[in-house]
Formats: C-alpha cells, structure tokens, sequence
C-alpha cells in the first residue's frame, strides 16, 4: 500500500490532504465552540434513546460514545463528525476509482469536497449533526452498489441492506436508497437476473430493521417525529416558484459559485451514459422530492441536496481531462474556504481561555457561570429552581456547560425533544427563572407569556473581543401560566 501511495501522485496528495484536514480539524474543534444546533444534538447523548425528536439515534450515539472516552468537552463532541467526515472523503475517492476514474479525477473529486463552502465554512469542526453520519452511509452504499453492478455478485446486497439499516437510523433521508435501487432494478437490465436472488429480499429486511427504533419510539411518543416532518413542518400547499428560484441561489451560497454549474452541467453531459445511468438512480428519488417540497412548501432545507452534490462529485471524478477551469474551481473553493473559515473563526476567533473547554465565540459559556451563580443564590434562600428559555436552540447552548440542569424550551410552537423529555406545562403555577440571549433577545418574557408578574433579576454583558459582545438577560416570571 505504502509503495502505491509512493508511485501514485494524485494518491499520494489525496493522503496528505486528507490527512492535513483531519489534524487540523481535530486541533481547532478543542478550541471552537458549538452552534445551537449542534449543541441540540450533543444534548441528546446525554439520554440515549432509540430516536428523538426531530431525528434517529445515531449522531447522539456515536457523540456518548466518544463523550465516554473523552470526556464531556468540545473536542469529545466533533471528533466523530471530523471521523465520519474523513471516512466519506475515503469511499468518495474509492468510488471514483470503481467508477474507472483516474487518481487525478479521484483528488480533484475529494478535493472540492472538502473545500466547498458548505463544510469549509466551518472546517468541518461543527459537532455530529444527523446529515454528517446520514452522507457517509449513503455515499457507501453507492459504492457498493457500483460494486453490485460491476460484479453481480448478490453478496453486495448484503452490504447495502446493513448500511441502509444504519443510514436510516442516521436520518430518514436514507430511504432514497429504496427508489435509488428499485430504479436500477427495472431500468438496468444487466441486473434483473438478481430479481431470482434471495439476497436482494434478505437485504431489502435487513435494511428496513433500521426503521424499527424509530417506529418503537414514535408509537410511545405519539408519533411526535413523523406528526412534526410530515404534518407541522410543511405546513399548507402553496405555489412558490419564486422560493424554489431563491433556494438554488442559497445553493449557490453554500456549494461555491461554480460548483453546482459545474456538477449538474456534467451530469447532464453524461447523463446516457452507463456511469450517468447509475448517477441517476442515486440522485433522482431526492431531486424530485426535494424539488417538489420547495415549489408546493417552500420548505426544502439547504442542507437537503448534500447528498445530491456528493453523489454528482462521483460522476465528476471521472472526468477524462482536467483543463483550466478545473483548477480554477479549485482553487476558488479553497480560496473560498480560507475566506468562510477566517470569518467563522475571527473576530469569534481561537483563544485560550481557562474558564472553559468549549470556548465559546457565542459567549453562552459566560451566560451558564451567570445562570449558575442566580441558582446558588436561589438555593441559599430554599426557593425552588425551574429554568426556561425561548426555544431550543437556546437551552442547548446553556445546557452544554451544565448538563445536569433541568432546562425547559418554552416557546418552541412545533414542538423539540427538550420540550418531549420537560413539559413546559410542568412550570404552570411556578416561578420560573427565564433566560434570553444570542439570537433570541426579541423574545421578550411580556410578548410571549402569562404570568402575575415579572422582574429582571440581571442583565449581563460579556465581550469576547473588540468586535463582538452579547448581552443576557435573567427574569424571574411569577406564577407562569403558559404562552399567550
């Protein structure tokens, strides 16, 4: 292997790449804090269950699991994103070469990958979303399904149906793998003497047993996760045309300005070709659905598509020739990702500090050691302590510098699992100690709620450098009784 590497340049450059990224990543994610959705997330390992609220298990799985050898810090949180993100980048690459792409196809494939903006903006060093384990499993099981029609060996489908399994207890998305293959099946007549095999039957139960956790906590929890993505999140039907035209600028934003051009323009220039065939089938099922979801709901999120792009990289490494423009998108994406990590980085910045682990550019640090001392002082006086903030996003943030303390999402109106596992309901009749801060300072205890009464017991300000301050604010609401 060692001697490959050595004889293969543009392999050679991909180890080191990959290599360099990965060291970097893991250095700055013990120096940089958390997001409020990454800390939602982080949150959840504190109570392993066989799904959540808004997604499956996995991310909250694997973050216990490192968080157990670690320990409970910033760098315990990211590593199994910066892992998984390192394992996508290594089947990208293989599955180029299965697609009898060149190394050099392969690099530039993995390359951009890495450098576009939508993970470059924060290196890849946010906490384990649900999308970072979901785009690993489905890259994967593409790659083994090249294998499959490579070979037409049925012991792949085997393969495909464990990573499905896993995929699906990542995020629902995976189930685009079930079209994905259908499609293939009936179109690719190469494979329909596998219809005869007991594989592909076997496969298809096993993949679907990763459905079993999520279906187990839905029916003891009222099926809160499928009411809230198929019912609360989309809301009514409308055409909006002009969202889904300002959706795939959002891509542009987020992919780079040449890269989404340049993926579904090559797609379309190879689309009867036997690699564009099977490229089809892996992006058709979540461009259509995707598609249709932001016209008739204007709700599609951007992170959506990821899965799209990462399958087109595929069909973009087997480029025969890389001109000029090749490397000027190149070299744009890493120009653009010095760029995003720069600001995502500054004037927030890496700094050390002594007080926390995380080091927080949102400062929530600072906010959970002002909330700490307000409950000292509650207990020193026997008054009972019920924390509440605005909304989920929020009570993550605080809730990862103290994560024994019981903190309710208050006015979340569709619902999020802190609000499953601490009813705000529970606070009627209570003093309530609330807290607003970050991008909640609108949500202002007198527009939201009902109560006797109302005092801010303390305003804070905490600056993290010359460029960037925030101010929190600590109320004590009497006698809540719940959102106007």
């Amino acid at each position: 292997m060692l001697e490959k590497i050595k004889n293969d340049k543009y392999l050679k450059n991909a180890v080191i790449l990959l290599s360099a990224l990965t060291i970097i990543r893991l250095i700055i994610s013990a120096f940089v804090g958390l997001d409020g959705g990454p800390a939602y997330y982080a949150m959840w390992s504190t109570r392993l269950e066989l799904s959540y609220f808004d997604h499956p298990l996995m991310s909250s799985t694997l973050v216990r699991l490192s968080t157990e050898i670690f320990g409970w810090n910033s760098f315990a949180i990211k590593f199994p994103g910066i892992m998984c993100y390192l394992i996508t980048s290594i089947f990208l690459y293989k599955t180029v070469k299965e697609l009898n792409g060149s190394s050099k196809g392969a690099f530039y494939a993995t390359a951009i990958f890495n450098f576009i903006p939508w993970i470059a903006s924060s290196f890849g060093i946010k906490a384990l979303t649900p999308d970072i384990p979901f785009l690993m499993f489905y890259l994967m099981s593409f790659y083994y399904f090249v294998k499959l029609h490579k070979t037409l060996n049925p012991k792949y489908f085997y393969i495909i149906g464990v990573i499905a399994a896993l995929g699906i207890m990542s995020k629902y998305k995976m189930v685009f793998v079930y079209p994905a293959l259908l499609l293939a099946m009936i179109f690719e007549k190469k494979l329909h003497p596998l219809w005869k095999r007991k594989e592909l039957y076997i496969s298809a139960f096993i993949g679907l047993l990763g459905t079993i956790p999520i279906l187990i906590y839905n029916f003891n929890h009222d099926f809160a996760s499928f009411q809230y993505h198929l019912v609360q999140r989309q809301g009514h039907i409308t055409f909006v045309p002009m969202d889904f035209i300002e959706f795939l600028g959002n891509q542009i934003a987020i992919m780079g300005i040449f890269v989404p051009i340049m993926l579904f323009a090559y797609f379309f220039k190879q689309r009867k070709t036997e690699t564009g065939k099977l490229i089809f089938y892996f992006i058709a099922p979540a461009v259509f659905i995707f598609s249709f979801t932001n016209i008739f709901f204007g709700k599609s999120m951007q992170n959506w598509w990821a899965s799209v792009y990462l399958i087109l990289l595929c069909l973009y490494g087997t480029k025969e020739q890389f001109g000029k423009f090749d490397k000027f998108v190149l070299r744009f994406t890493v120009f653009v990702t010095i760029v995003g990590t720069t600001f995502y980085l500054h004037p927030f910045g890496v700094k050390l500090k002594q007080s926390s682990n995380f080091l927080d550019h949102h400062l929530f640090d600072n906010a959970a050691e002002d909330l700490s001392d307000i409950i000292k002082s509650y207990e020193e006086q026997n008054k009972p302590v019920y924390i509440g903030t605005p909304r989920y996003r929020t009570t993550a943030m605080l809730n990862v510098y103290m994560p024994e303390q019981k903190i309710y999402s208050m006015d979340y109106r569709k619902g999020d699992q802190f609000q499953l596992w601490y009813p705000s309901q529970e606070l009627i009749g209570k003093n309530v100690i609330y807290f607003r801060g970050g991008s909640q300072l609108k949500q202002t205890p007198e527009k939201i709620f009902k109560y006797d009464n109302v005092k801010l017991i303390k305003k804070t300000t905490h600056v993290y450098n010359s460029k960037f301050q925030r101010d929190f604010y600590f109320y004590e609401i009497e006698n809540y009784q719940g959102l106007k």
